[in-house]
């Protein structure tokens, strides 16, 4: 059924798919991101494991969710969101529950491996393509809330998690965990989640593509009254056949394997950092605090990640790719050298705060630098690539981080690595910016259809 054209007045039915992102974010995908470092010193000690073991089921995790992505990709272009939402919470609960029971490392492996193929992978990538699908004014800031469901979660989660853990056993927790993910977010994906706007006979929400341009066109004339609009809207179609020649793409490529590498060298392994764990019957003292003060200091940063997650959004929506991404790289190159100083106090909280920010470039980033630089053709497959790519150097991070410890007992080479990927992602990022604009224009020259609101080729009318 065509959209309607007309201007709805209201409320607009795509912040109900937010509320249903940011819910599913706020549970299903903060549980297997934001609270499983929670468990590291625990599950450790308890099957006696080391810790490049524990950070390779976490990798495994990440692994196989690269491959997850590339299938979820295509798979959210055609089967119903709903569908897949609701399975995906599902086996959320499920694999939660068997954690619980995990007593050898090959069974942890497992587990491990059906959350990245279905949780990690499902979860943010739908939530990331769903949004943008109905956004295009305040694209920005509406996937920007969606994603901060993993911050508002772990807020809540993270020292619930812990004290549980303390009080009870973590295979308690991870029960609780899983009622806690079946019972908040399924209600709302059923009731809300759809594709796209053209399901509930709508558009998305602001102004198509092509009147964005025309904006552009006019902020550009001497004296103006307009506002600018900071990166160009593309409304030419461009597609992943295109893409995967590109140069200036592959550089955005590398730029969130390196974000990849950050997140997952900082987030498997931060909550160690800050206490101690004990290796074949030794202890090892590293930021020497209690799990209680690291688990509340792990709270101060995921609340950080709901405000910049959202302020990274606004940055993008305001000023462009380019601020969002010399915020995210310095506030990363931050974080990499306070993270050096564990057993201060100042070190973890600067370092909580700083990575608050700088994690977002990993989430928000890449659905909002995709749809900003190459428009909305093949939209869900592009996506899903990038994420693919990001989620590799997560687990080139986590393994990496847990063997270089193994070795030298110390997280500070690990820092080390994280700081030079920053420096990366950031070069790599800001390039792919200019490149993305030269293929728009050059596509544009070749007679390249334009694209409509959803992303769609328009067929030029005959005669």
């Amino acid at each position: 059924m065509k959209a309607s054209t007309e201007k709805r007045k209201g409320f607009f039915y795509g912040w109900w798919i937010v509320a249903g992102a940011f819910l599913i974010m706020a549970t299903c995908y903060t549980i297997f991101v934001n609270c499983i470092p929670l468990f590291q010193k625990w599950i450790v000690e308890d099957l006696s494991i080391t810790m490049a073991q524990f950070n390779t089921g976490v990798s495994l995790c990440t692994v196989v969710a690269i491959f997850a992505s590339l299938a979820f990709g295509a798979l959210i272009d055609k089967v119903s969101s709903k569908l897949l939402g609701s399975f995906t919470v599902i086996i959320t609960a499920i694999v939660l529950l068997l954690f619980s029971f995990t007593t050898k490392l090959w069974g942890f492996y497992v587990l491990c491996i059906v959350a990245g193929m279905i949780v990690v992978a499902g979860t943010r990538l739908l939530v990331s393509v769903l949004t943008t699908n109905w956004f295009t004014e305040r694209r920005g800031l509406a996937v920007s809330i969606a994603l901060a469901g993993s911050g508002f979660g772990g807020v809540i989660l993270s020292p619930v998690t812990t004290k549980i853990i303390v009080a009870y056993d973590w295979r308690v927790a991870f029960l609780v965990l899983a009622v806690i993910a079946l019972v908040a977010s399924l209600p709302i994906v059923i009731f809300s989640f759809r594709n796209r706007p053209s399901d509930k006979g709508l558009l998305p929400y602001g102004l198509n593509p092509q009147e964005q341009a025309r904006k552009l066109a006019k902020a550009a004339k001497p004296n103006a009254k307009i506002k600018k609009i900071i990166d160009f809207p593309v409304t030419v179609s461009i597609g992943l056949k295109v893409l995967i020649k590109n140069p200036g793409f592959w550089l955005l490529i590398v730029g969130f394997v390196a974000m990849g590498i950050v997140n997952g060298a900082i987030i498997t392994n931060s909550i160690t950092n800050m206490t101690s764990v004990v290796l074949d019957d030794t202890e090892i003292v590293l930021g020497g605090h209690s799990s209680e003060w690291a688990g509340n200091v792990w709270a101060v940063y995921l609340g950080v990640v709901i405000v910049a997650k959202i302020f990274l959004g606004f940055i993008y929506d305001q000023w462009g790719l380019k601020v969002g991404t010399i915020v995210g790289t310095a506030t990363c190159i931050v974080a990499s050298i306070a993270l050096c100083f564990p057993a201060t106090f100042w070190g973890p909280i600067l370092a909580a705060v700083a990575f608050g920010f700088g994690t977002c470039m990993g989430t928000v980033s890449p659905p909002v630098m995709v749809a900003k630089e190459y428009g909305k053709k093949d939209l869900g497959m592009v996506v899903g690539i990038v994420t693919a790519f990001e989620l590799f150097g997560a687990a080139i991070g986590a393994v990496v981080s847990g063997v270089l410890f193994d070795n030298f007992f110390s997280f500070t080479p690990a820092w080390i690595m994280t700081f030079v990927a920053s420096i990366v992602m950031g070069i790599t990022l800001m390039i792919s910016i200019p490149a993305a604009r030269k293929l728009a224009q050059r596509r544009r020259e070749q007679g390249a259809p334009e694209l409509d609101e959803e992303g769609f080729e328009i067929v030029p009318a005959e005669g």
